[in-house]
């Protein structure tokens, strides 16, 4: 594991997106999880580091797809962790109806994506979770709702470390390289990216010194002015 910032650790090796294990005197947080079949790989690392998954205490979903919420179940049932999502992607992760993709090709993609790389067992959601509802890990995570991605993704703020996990708001890589790039979440993988669009901006009025994002290394220093020159560059048609 990967140390960020105080109490906050980045897990190493795992598939689909970032995992992030968050440490408190109650008890341990993660924010996503990974795709299918990693729950016994986190596992491993938490007993390495000295940690035992029967204290964690929450699982905070950053939204329903499944490279970051597809070991959530198993998790939940090794663990008896609370899972936590923003209401609007609880029926999604509940898979009681599919995401609203509006284009077939989308809609496609999903489908390929659900069925065959990330198939999961349903998971149920503990708490539903809504905008501004604290999370108490880590000095207090404040819950930012940022639809577009999906309807209910968030990130999670710690707003006296200037601390933001982004889920798919930002990635910090190219899809096709695996290179490091700040860039918004890529419109072909958005339910909505109008929205995406809006939440960006939401997101470049936070005080931002560290970044966490789902995919790509995090950034530990100075990212709130690195996040104001990519939305520069990003063309107002574009999100």
């Amino acid at each position: 594991m990967r140390h960020i910032a105080p109490d906050v650790y980045l897990l190493d090796g795992l598939r689909g997106s970032n995992v992030y294990f968050l440490t408190s005197k109650d008890g341990y947080t993660l924010i996503d999880c990974g795709t299918p079949r990693q729950a016994q790989h986190i596992e491993v690392q938490l007993q390495a580091a000295g940690y035992d998954l029967s204290q964690l205490h929450a699982i905070v979903l950053t939204h329903g797809h499944g490279d970051h919420m597809g070991s959530a179940a198993e998790l939940e049932r090794r663990s008896g962790a609370q899972v936590m999502a923003h209401r609007l992607d609880v029926s999604y992760i509940e898979q009681t109806r599919p995401l609203p993709f509006s284009s077939w090709y989308k809609r496609l993609m999903l489908r390929f994506a659900d069925r065959v790389l990330f198939r999961q067992p349903p998971c149920k959601v503990d708490k539903a979770l809504e905008e501004d509802d604290v999370i108490e890990v880590a000095g207090g995570l404040r819950v930012i709702h940022t639809p577009g991605h999906t309807p209910g993704s968030i990130c999670l703020y710690q707003p006296e470390r200037e601390l933001l996990f982004s889920g798919d708001a930002f990635f910090n890589m190219n899809l096709g390289t695996g290179k490091e790039r700040l860039r918004p979440s890529p419109a072909i993988i958005n339910v909505d990216s109008s929205q995406a669009k809006m939440s960006l901006k939401k997101l470049a009025s936070l005080p931002l010194e560290v970044l966490c994002f789902g995919h790509g290394k995090p950034l530990l220093g100075g990212a709130g002015k690195l996040v104001e020159a990519m939305l520069r560059k990003i063309p107002a048609s574009c999100a």
